[in-house]
């Protein structure tokens, strides 16, 4: 069992897990890295003892870019690409410097602090559900599945979920994955911080002062041209069941997340992602009244 320490009761969780017999588990994914780092990759910082975890959907652009820039990579990663999944993947995550800190970590995992971005599950369904309609190209199966291949690409939100419930959520697209990485079944780091996207402006300076880290403004990192717009206000009525496009990233405007939601929509995206909702302590009910 983990013992929690209350840090921030709003914005920041930590809380520091009892070694557990880990040494076989240890030593068999050292042997095979790929069992850990088989997306979404950690980012490894071997100079701060940091490991970042990740989740696509889930503010990665944001918690990357603040990642990269305390470890002095930032500006090199944008003048590589607008778009920093692209050093990641071809640059960082295949350096010779990653691959040493990966070896680092498996070698005194309890050294290492755990930072985890967290989003509400039923926020980054309809987030992944957006994606997926932007997307069509990168989701064949899906597109075949739910609309045919010589169909239109649009489909409902209720199809969408119907179809996560037909697949194994632990080994899908990143996009639509458990937020769960294998890494936290497996092993107990020495220390894990959450943060919850929507208060990540408020937790990061605080988590940096915590850690000991230079002081930067979270404003810098929240930059992006794969976000789509969001509409504001209160939910309208009940739109799970209607068919959308959202073919136009630039221009789609995304109504709030809890107009996809009737009771059942409700109940079913908790039960596809309960691992999520209690390991990281999200409501499983939706707030109606405040975003």
């Amino acid at each position: 069992m983990a013992t929690y320490k209350i840090f921030d009761a709003l914005t920041l969780r930590t809380f520091v897990a009892r070694r557990r017999k880990r040494n076989k588990s240890i030593r068999q994914i050292a042997a095979n890295l790929h069992s850990v780092t088989y997306g979404p990759q950690p980012i490894v910082d071997l100079r701060n003892k940091i490991v970042l975890l990740w989740s696509a959907k889930a503010g990665s652009v944001f918690a990357i870019k603040w990642m990269f820039k305390h470890m002095g990579l930032l500006e090199e990663a944008l003048a590589f690409h607008p778009w920093i999944h692209c050093y990641r993947m071809k640059v960082f995550c295949v350096s010779d410097r990653y691959k040493a800190a990966v070896e680092d970590f498996f070698q005194s995992p309890l050294s290492y602090r755990v930072i985890k971005f967290v989003r509400s599950p039923f926020k980054r369904a309809v987030s992944s559900y957006v994606h997926v309609l932007q997307n069509a190209e990168r989701n064949s199966d899906l597109v075949k599945t739910l609309v045919g291949a010589e169909q239109k690409f649009t489909f409902s939100f209720d199809q969408f979920v119907g179809y996560l419930g037909t697949i194994d959520l632990r080994n899908s697209d990143v996009h639509y994955r458990t937020q769960t990485h294998q890494l936290e079944r497996e092993l107990s780091p020495g220390s894990v911080f959450l943060l919850n996207l929507d208060h990540s402006m408020e937790s990061l300076p605080k988590l940096e002062s915590y850690l000991g880290l230079p002081q930067t403004d979270p404003q810098q990192y929240r930059i992006s041209s794969h976000h789509a717009t969001r509409s504001l206000g209160a939910p309208a009525q009940f739109i799970g069941d209607q068919l959308f496009e959202f073919s136009d990233r630039g221009q789609a405007s995304v109504p709030d997340y809890r107009s996809f939601y009737n009771r059942d929509l409700e109940q079913r995206v908790y039960h596809l992602y309960a691992e999520d909702f209690l390991r990281y302590g999200f409501s499983t009910v939706i707030n109606r009244r405040d975003p």
